[in-house]
């Protein structure tokens, strides 16, 4: 076992190496952004595969020999075999169906959705199995969803949109479940998600299709008074659950959906002004906000009871400085909420610093892969919905890893691809899937010298 840990300790080293040569070449891919020129599209794209495989399997290696139960260690080898199975057979199916230049969006989903596994793995092998589940599902959904139903994807559909939001924000009063003083989750027999995170996307899509509508444009701003009364209503909704940290989501993804479409700076403000006077507010109203805040402006003050969370967090990021403690040689499991709001944090004590700032770098690729296809789109609405998607992605990685990194008071909110949840995982695939096929359908017009009925 001795030199079984030497090898955990020299695995660091190889770890920040094929992560940072993936962000490398990732980033190659990211004109107008960022431009250098490492060779063709096909040899890259073959080089982060090597890279995440490399990654998933060595990753693998080390839980499985670590792992004293037989038939947990066989369970574990067969989690990481399907895994990596998601990932060729995805890329299979993306050739077939001629994404190849989308490749490089999926590999940066994978490569963060491979760490959040290998940390789940490591923490709590019944719930990396349980989110197996859901890495297959999302994978489908992301593949299938978005041609099948691309005629559901159309500006005048506003009025679906809205049934839809409105679905997802009343079911949990009929069915919620209270988790963490928060009623957000929905147990429907045997099935239970969370409706807020499918309520997203439907904002984002209502918001797309009215924001863009011709007869609102006419108006000016008396345009936007339905939709504002439409997202007033879905975010008392979700303060009434006290799901406030999805009401944070929501309420900044329509603000600078508002700017895109007016280009105004002027409605983003005041709502930035009314957003910090409801912060105020909100803070006297419930309990576990003072809580939280408190915890973050001196978490030293109770290092045992509420400043725990925040302290531990802290000391997982800090203590092993760049290239962690090694897979399996850390202690995240004295970190509360480690698989979900506080993964990213086990992370970082593991595989280290370097490996985390990876991981941000990937959540900025998909950012500006996102943007990258917007700029194709001169239709309003595929625009904003576009915007919109990566307005979401980038929001609610700021509001949960600021707050493990106490920049700003933490707020209950998964991670995308890595947190244990399996509606964050599928819709947020599924996010991916629908930018994939817009930039499909952007391309081809592109290559047929005309523009697409969408893009016109």
């Amino acid at each position: 076992m001795g030199y079984f840990n030497i090898m955990i300790l020299l695995s660091r080293y190889i770890f920040a190496g094929f992560g940072i040569l993936f962000v490398i070449v990732a980033f190659s891919f990211m004109k107008p952004f960022i431009s250098y020129n490492l060779g063709g599209r096909k040899e890259k794209n073959r080089l982060l595969s090597i890279c995440l495989y490399f990654f998933h399997l060595a990753g693998l290696s080390i839980i499985m020999g670590k792992q004293t139960d037989e038939a947990v260690r066989l369970a574990i080898g067969v989690n990481g075999l399907i895994m990596l199975l998601v990932f060729v057979i995805s890329f299979m199916i993306l050739k077939m169906m001629k994404r190849h230049q989308e490749l490089v969006l999926w590999q940066m989903m994978f490569f963060i959705m491979d760490i959040g596994f290998l940390m789940l793995e490591r923490l709590n092998h019944d719930i990396a199995s349980k989110q197996m589940i859901a890495y297959i599902l999302g994978t489908v959904v992301a593949l299938i969803f978005p041609s099948i139903f691309s005629v559901l994807i159309k500006p005048q559909n506003k009025y679906f949109y809205l049934v839809l939001l409105a679905i997802t924000m009343v079911l949990p009063f009929a069915f919620g479940d209270t988790i963490y003083g928060a009623t957000n989750w929905v147990s429907i027999g045997p099935i239970s998600f969370q409706p807020s995170e499918i309520g997203k996307v439907a904002l984002v899509l209502f918001l797309a299709s009215t924001l863009s509508d011709g007869e609102r444009q006419k108006k000016g701003y008396k345009g936007l008074i339905f939709p504002a009364i439409v997202t007033v209503i879905a975010l008392g909704c979700l303060v009434i659950q006290k799901d406030l940290g999805a009401v944070l989501l929501y309420y900044v993804t329509a603000l600078l959906m508002v700017l895109v479409a007016t280009q105004s700076v002027v409605l983003p403000a005041v709502g930035f002004v009314l957003a910090s006077c409801g912060s105020v507010i909100a803070y006297f109203l419930f309990g576990h906000v003072r809580v939280r805040v408190e915890a973050w402006l001196n978490p030293w003050a109770d290092i045992n009871g509420t400043g725990y969370q925040v302290v531990q967090g802290l000391f997982a990021i800090g203590t092993w400085g760049w290239l962690g403690s090694g897979l399996t040689r850390g202690t995240p499991t004295k970190i509360p909420m480690n698989i979900s709001d506080y993964i990213f944090a086990a992370v970082c004590e593991e595989f280290g610093n370097i490996i985390g700032i990876v991981v941000l770098l990937c959540y900025l690729g998909i950012i500006l892969l996102c943007l990258q296809v917007a700029f194709r789109y001169s239709h309003a609405f595929y625009r904003l919905v576009i915007v919109g998607i990566a307005s979401l992605f980038g929001l609610q990685v700021f509001i949960i890893i600021g707050g493990v990194l106490k920049l700003i008071p933490l707020t209950g909110i998964t991670t995308p691809f890595m947190s244990a949840g399996g509606t964050s995982i599928i819709v947020s695939m599924g996010m991916i899937g629908l930018i994939t096929y817009f930039s499909y359908k952007a391309r081809i017009g592109e290559e047929k010298g005309g523009k697409t009925r969408e893009t016109r």
